[in-house]
Parts: structure tokens; C-alpha cells; sequence
């Protein structure tokens, strides 16, 4: 019985050890940036944006979970540079110049694979994104004589991000994000990028994870 009594002490003691060693609750404080690339595009170059954010996931076992976040980019300001042409109605270039923000909302699964060191995960999310950069440029078009786009874009779009990162415990409740890379995709319905509707993006994140 004695024997019996500490193999079950120990087994409780591992048991309380290994709970405690794996967060259920992780909530991530970052530094966002992205790379804009709208596709087939000759009048919209590629440009960065530069925000932060957050995000929450909660572990249903020791790899598997899922995950919630927002993030925001400040305005920005793009000026294009449209010729003469079906685009432009002016006899010279027409220049227009436009202010946007970025928003994104997203949820889905994310798997985290935890050793002593370092922790790699994977995430797949799916959402929206809102942005007025399209809505500012239809807007600011016609006074620059361009004729561009035929009725105002949305601001609101779909969005999907698939990537990852790695986190570095320092202790039980702090760990480092150095490094998170993500596939950006928003899909912006407007005239100005030659009738394809998806915007391509790079993300990278770091930060600071708060685990409970």
C-alpha cells in the first residue's frame, strides 16, 4: 500500500508539473509590419505599413489551439503618377494622392510545438481586413482628371494568413517572439489593380508573450 500511495504522489506530482509547465491562455503584444504588394498593378506600387497589435490563444491540449487577434497600421500616404491615356483624361500626367489605414481581424487554429528552449508554431486565419486607401483614391482621382475607376471600392474585404514564428520561454509566464512570418492575403474588390481582386502581402511580427 505504501508503494502503491508513492507511485500515485508521483504520478499526481507529475501530473500538477506538466500542467503547470504548459500555458492554456497565451496573450501575444507585438510590433506589426507589412509589405503591400497589389497584384498586376502598373499604377500602385508596393509599399510598407507599420502598426501592432494583439492576439489570444487558448491551448485545448500541449500543441493544439486557437487564436484570436487584431492588429492596426497607421495611415499612410501614397502618391501615384498616372500618364496620359484610357486612365488619364489630361493632356499631362495625372497625380493623385491618397491617405490609408490597414485593419485586420482574424481567428483560427494555431499548433505550437514546446521544447525547453524554444517553441515553434504554425497558424492558419482566416477573417477581415478594413482599409478607406481604396475609397481615398477613387475619391481623390477625378479632381486629378483620371478616370480610373468606374464606381467606389469597398472598404471592407476578406482576408487569410497562413505562417509562423517562434517563441522563446524566459520563465513560466514571459516568453520572446522574436520572429513571426506571415502570408498576408486581402482581397480589396477594385478598379485599380487591373481587374485582380487579391493583394499578396508579407507580414513579420515580434514580441512579448504573457502566458497563464
Amino acid at each position: 500500500m505504501k508503494k502503491l500511495l508513492f507511485v500515485a504522489l508521483v504520478l499526481l506530482f507529475g501530473s500538477a508539473t506538466f500542467a503547470q509547465d504548459t500555458p492554456k491562455v497565451e496573450v501575444a503584444v507585438d510590433y506589426s509590419f507589412v509589405h503591400a504588394n497589389p497584384q498586376n498593378n502598373n499604377l500602385i506600387g508596393t509599399f510598407n505599413l507599420n502598426g501592432g497589435g494583439a492576439s489570444v490563444a487558448y491551448y485545448f491540449s500541449k500543441y493544439v489551439g486557437i487564436v484570436g487577434e487584431l492588429q492596426a497600421y497607421g495611415s499612410y500616404t501614397r502618391t501615384i503618377t498616372i500618364p496620359p491615356g484610357p486612365n488619364c483624361s489630361s493632356t499631362s500626367n495625372c497625380i493623385v494622392t491618397a491617405q490609408g489605414n490597414l485593419f485586420t481581424y482574424n481567428g483560427g487554429p494555431i499548433f505550437k510545438y514546446r521544447m525547453s528552449h524554444f517553441e515553434p508554431f504554425a497558424e492558419a486565419l482566416f477573417g477581415g481586413a478594413h482599409s478607406n486607401f481604396y475609397g481615398n483614391l477613387f475619391k481623390d482621382c477625378g479632381p486629378a482628371g483620371c478616370v480610373v475607376a468606374s464606381r467606389s471600392p469597398s472598404n471592407n474585404a476578406f482576408d487569410f494568413i497562413i505562417g509562423g514564428g517562434i517563441d522563446i520561454p524566459v520563465n513560466e509566464h514571459i516568453a520572446i517572439r522574436p520572429i513571426e512570418v506571415d502570408y498576408l492575403l486581402t482581397r480589396f474588390g477594385n478598379a485599380f489593380t487591373g481587374g485582380n481582386n487579391n493583394q499578396s502581402n508579407l507580414r513579420y511580427q515580434a514580441g512579448v508573450v504573457f502566458r497563464f
